[in-house]
C-alpha cells in the first residue's frame, strides 16, 4: 500500500450510524381524533397507586433507618 492511497478520502461515512437514510412521509390529509378522545381510561381509575407508593415508600425508610441504626 502506498502513502498515497491510505491518504485518499473513502466514501463511508466515519459513524455507521450517520449513513444517509430515506425520510418517512406521514399522510396530513385524513383527520384522526386527539390522543386524549381515544383513551380508555376509566373515571377513578388508578386513583389508588399514590397510596401504593406511599406505603412503599414509608416501608422503604424503616428498613433503611432499621439497617443504619440496627
Amino acid at each position: 500500500m502506498s502513502e498515497t492511497d491510505r491518504d485518499t478520502p473513502v466514501e463511508a461515512p466515519l459513524n455507521a450510524a450517520l449513513k444517509p437514510t430515506n425520510e418517512t412521509v406521514y399522510d396530513t390529509t385524513r383527520v384522526t381524533p386527539a390522543p386524549i378522545d381515544t383513551a380508555s381510561a376509566k373515571e377513578g381509575e388508578g386513583e389508588g397507586w399514590p397510596v401504593v407508593w406511599l406505603v412503599i415508600v414509608a416501608l422503604c425508610v424503616l428498613v433503611t433507618i432499621y439497617i443504619v441504626v440496627g
